[in-house]
C-alpha cells in the first residue's frame, strides 16, 4: 500500500477517534438576563466532564424568531412563556417544558443623580425625564413591564418619556450611561449594574409571574449532552449559582 494512502487512513482513523471521544458542543439560546449565571454554570458543567457549550444570548422573543427561521439551537432557555409558546405552536420544540427560575421587576435609578422615588406612580412626575424599558416586541422583560404599567394606569402617561432597549441589558445600559433617569428591569440585572440603586417599588401583583423555561429544540439528531445539561440546570450546583445571582427557584 502506498505510504501516502497509509498516512491518509491513519489520519482519518485518528479523526474518528477524537470525534467519538469528544461530545459535540451544545448551542444554547438563552435570555440575556441569564448570561452571568449561565457563564458560571458552563464552567461547572464542563469541569464535570460534560459536553462543551456555546451560548447565544439575546431577547427571548428575538431568539425564538431566530429558531423559527432555522437557527441550529439545541436548547432554548426563555425569560417568560410567551417565546416558548410561540415555538410550541409551530412544533419546533419538545412538548416537555421545564420551569427552572423566577424573577421580578424593579425600578433602577443612577446613584449619581438625585432621583428619589417612593412609588412607581412618581415616574409620571417631573422627577424623571426619561425612562428606559425593554421593547415588548423583542423581550419578555418589556412585555412584563408593559403589563405592569397598563395595570397601574401608567402606560399611556409615560409614553413621551419611554426609551426602548432591545433587551434588558441594553435597557440597563441606557441608565448606566446617564441617558435616562430610571429603568424598569429585572432585579437580577439591576444587581449587575454600575452605580445603580434598586428601588423595589413595582407591585408584584401588577404583572404575570416571571418564569424562566427551558426546552429542547427539535433536531434531526439530538446531541448526547442535551438532556444531561437540562438535568444539571435543575440540580443543586446550578440552582445555587442562580440563587447567588438573585434568581429564585420556580418550584
Amino acid at each position: 500500500m502506498p505510504v501516502i494512502l497509509i498516512v491518509i487512513l491513519v489520519g482519518l482513523l485518528m479523526g474518528c477517534s477524537v470525534t467519538h471521544n469528544q461530545p459535540e458542543e451544545l448551542l444554547i439560546f438563552a435570555a440575556v438576563s441569564l448570561a452571568d449565571a449561565l457563564d458560571e454554570i458552563e464552567d461547572a458543567f464542563v469541569e464535570n466532564g460534560k459536553s462543551g457549550i456555546v451560548f447565544s444570548y439575546g431577547g427571548s422573543q428575538m431568539l425564538a424568531q431566530q429558531i423559527a427561521s432555522g437557527a441550529p439551537a439545541d436548547i432554548f432557555i426563555s425569560a417568560g412563556k410567551f417565546p416558548v409558546d410561540f415555538l410550541l405552536d409551530r412544533e419546533l420544540v419538545n412538548l416537555k417544558v421545564s420551569d427552572i427560575l423566577t424573577n421580578k421587576l424593579v425600578v433602577a435609578v443612577h446613584t449619581n443623580r438625585s432621583v428619589q422615588l417612593e412609588s412607581i406612580e412618581q415616574l409620571s412626575t417631573s422627577r424623571v425625564k426619561r425612562i428606559s424599558l425593554a421593547n415588548p416586541m423583542l423581550a419578555p422583560a418589556g412585555r412584563y413591564t408593559q403589563e405592569s404599567l397598563k395595570t397601574l394606569g401608567l402606560w399611556d402617561k409615560l409614553q413621551p418619556k419611554i426609551v426602548f432597549g432591545a433587551d434588558v441589558r441594553a435597557t440597563l445600559a441606557h441608565l448606566e450611561s446617564g441617558n435616562v433617569g430610571a429603568a424598569l428591569v429585572y432585579i437580577t440585572d439591576a444587581r449587575t449594574g454600575r452605580n445603580v440603586q434598586i428601588l423595589d417599588i413595582v407591585p408584584p401583583d401588577s404583572y404575570s409571574r416571571i418564569v424562566y423555561s427551558a426546552t429542547i429544540v427539535k433536531r434531526v439528531d439530538e446531541k448526547e449532552g442535551v438532556r444531561p445539561f437540562l438535568e444539571f440546570l435543575q440540580g443543586a450546583t446550578a440552582q445555587e449559582i442562580f440563587s447567588n445571582h438573585g434568581f429564585e427557584p420556580a418550584q
